[in-house]
């Protein structure tokens, strides 16, 4: 699926009585990806995240156009394209279990408990997970566990779009090793956005890189 990005800006206005200038996250990013993976490189507070966040449907940008498969599209069907792994836990119930996270993102998703269930029982051991960990409560879990249960979230889903955000956080040799095969497949078919603090990982899941700064996205192609 061919996903577009024109001009997009996202500002946060500063807190009230601060006294600070309001941040433009984004301002006036382009993107052109395609199916595949394209990595995005960036310092931290460069706006990968907001742009990520703006994909996935849960920020709606201020101006600016998204255009999936070449048409328009809100944060409401952003949110039906994309499935989208973020750079920490917190959109977890912790007091559940890992499986009855997934069970019930799963069904947020259209998944019946039997899907979702198969789904996380196949991906699993590509990433290291084990069983016992599935019937873990989440907030008992490593961070590296954690991140195993969401990106099992994440590719559950089998959606056009796959956004990864620092997926390699916490993972070990192994399940990084996992990590990347899982991409490579999901690439075959999907448009894949991921970002990664280390080069070396990044290089080996992404031949096409582009940089965003200060929330743009330099022109040009790969960078």
């Amino acid at each position: 699926m061919r996903l577009e990005v024109k001009g997009l800006i996202k500002i946060f206005p500063a807190p009230p009585l601060s006294g600070g200038a309001p941040l433009h996250a984004l301002d006036g990013a382009d993107l052109d990806a395609d199916t595949g993976v394209t990595g995005i490189g960036g310092a931290n507070g460069s706006g990968k995240t907001t742009l990520f966040r703006t994909l996935a449907g849960i920020l709606e940008a201020d101006s600016g156009m998204i255009l999936a498969g070449g048409e328009a599209a809100g944060p409401e069907r952003l949110r039906e394209l994309a499935a989208y792994c973020p750079s920490n836990p917190r959109s977890f119930y912790f007091r559940l279990t890992a499986a009855e996270n997934l069970r019930f993102f799963g069904a947020l998703a259209g998944l019946s408990a039997a899907e979702a269930a198969e789904r996380a029982g196949k991906l699993a051991p590509r990433l290291g997970l084990a069983p016992a960990d599935l019937g873990r409560r989440f907030d008992r879990l490593s961070e590296g566990n954690m991140q195993k249960v969401s990106l099992i979230r994440a590719f559950s889903r089998r959606t056009p779009l796959l956004l990864l955000d620092e997926p390699f956080r916490g993972l070990d040799g192994v399940a990084c090793r996992g990590l990347l095969e899982l991409i490579e497949e999901a690439a075959r078919g999907a448009t894949v956005l991921l970002t990664s603090h280390s080069r070396e990982l990044l290089n080996a899941a992404a031949e096409r890189q582009l940089r965003i700064d200060q929330g743009r996205m330099p022109p040009g192609g790969p960078q």
